[in-house]
């Protein structure tokens, strides 16, 4: 899928941030929202309007690139005909984003009153706990979306260690070598890491039990691990992260305020039918990371083929390019509303290579309950 991004002018990442991709000054008119309408009797239709995660930033891709190829996606033979339905989450935050910061501050032994973060933005909505001059650990949290919260620890970091060297080329003067101070202290056990991450998530929001943590980094320089949030089952986007600096010091912990409340059942398009929405950023949402581990990658649905073509380069402008998708894995993806809010509803991982990159996550609502809405942003926006 990398070569792909790299290649392809609707090439569209799946990590989605809502309208803070558009650069100072940009007039962009921007065909992103759907609006769904729930099967429930007693809903009045439509009720939820989506944003498209990035397709602004395809947008600018396509302005900024010199290589037009287009990318022709084909259904495989094994992809299923098959429709149904599929619940529907929004994420909701609770309480005030003050409260909320202050009783994570507890965990964490940060005193003091929340405020606005010295950044702070209508559509970007930042709080904070605590010094935001990395004089201190510090909470900051983003109060719109999942409600992401980040705790960090400066003291957690070495400085690195500086050598003053004589300027080259015979210039008078002189610059400055730095490297890294060397790795040293004790470091939690994995096991001990699993154990004090599960504590801290569910004191914090988040239950969860050590068996169901995993490791991310486990060496001289920390100890790292992460937790996915499930929903019906499902590992989706949510996860949760804690790290720690040799001391041991607990460097940084990551989490989310945002609550899954349903809010109803949806009809939805087959595998088969979905392949076409690949070529929109309209359509694409983000699933949770371990869809891309290599130990997790399987393919029960059907065979796949190599991703056409050769290295990068080689790929003519104006090129058509066909890909095949042969494989499919029924999954939740996270979505944006215009609004900030996140959701999390029925899609399809589409994947049409054997690489892990070589795949995509779309939304799988039905087509008779989306209506695409247009939105513009202005110019001087931020």
């Amino acid at each position: 899928m990398k070569r792909l991004f790299g290649l392809a002018v609707a090439g569209i990442r799946q990590t989605p941030w809502p309208l803070r991709m558009m650069a100072l000054g940009m007039v962009a008119t921007i065909t992103f929202g759907v609006v769904l309408s729930a099967n429930a009797p007693e809903r009045v239709p439509p009720f939820l309007v989506l944003a498209s995660n990035s397709y602004e930033e395809s947008e600018l891709m396509a302005d900024e690139s010199m290589m037009a190829i287009e990318l022709d996606y084909q259904a495989g033979e094994a992809l299923s005909d098959e429709p149904g339905s599929g619940s529907v989450y929004r994420l909701s935050l609770e309480g005030s984003p003050e409260v909320v910061l202050e009783q994570l501050g507890k965990t964490f032994g940060i005193l003091g009153s929340a405020q606005e973060s010295a950044y702070f933005d209508p559509r970007w909505p930042g709080y904070v706990l605590g010094p935001e001059d990395w004089s201190g650990p510090s909470l900051m949290l983003n109060w719109q979306g999942t409600g992401s919260w980040y705790y960090s620890n400066p003291a957690a970091y070495q400085d690195p260690v500086c050598d003053q060297v004589a300027s080259e080329g015979g210039e008078e003067g002189f610059t400055y070598e730095c490297e890294n101070s060397a790795a040293g202290g004790e470091l939690p056990s994995a096991e001990e890491a699993k154990k004090s991450a599960a504590e801290t998530f569910s004191a914090t929001g988040f239950t969860v039990s050590p068996e169901d943590i995993h490791v991310l980094v486990n060496d001289e320089w920390g100890v790292g691990v992460s937790a996915t949030v499930e929903v019906e089952g499902i590992p989706t986007a949510m996860e949760w992260s804690m790290f720690w600096a040799p001391g041991p010091v607990l460097a940084s912990v990551a989490g989310h305020a945002a609550i899954p409340a349903k809010e109803g059942t949806f009809d939805t398009i087959s595998p088969r039918d979905a392949v076409p929405r690949l070529a929109s950023g309209m359509w694409w949402g983000a699933v949770a990371a371990s869809y891309y581990a290599e130990d997790e990658l399987s393919h029960g649905q059907g065979a796949l083929e190599e991703f056409p073509g050769g290295e990068e380069g080689e790929f003519q402008p104006g090129e058509v390019i066909e890909v095949v998708v042969g494989d499919f894995e029924q999954t939740l993806v996270m979505m944006w509303d215009v609004n900030g809010a996140a959701w999390i509803v029925p899609g399809y991982i589409l994947r049409f290579g054997e690489a892990l990159w070589d795949s995509a996550a779309v939304t799988s609502l039905e087509d008779r309950v989306v209506e695409i809405e247009t939105v513009t942003l202005e110019a001087g926006m931020e």
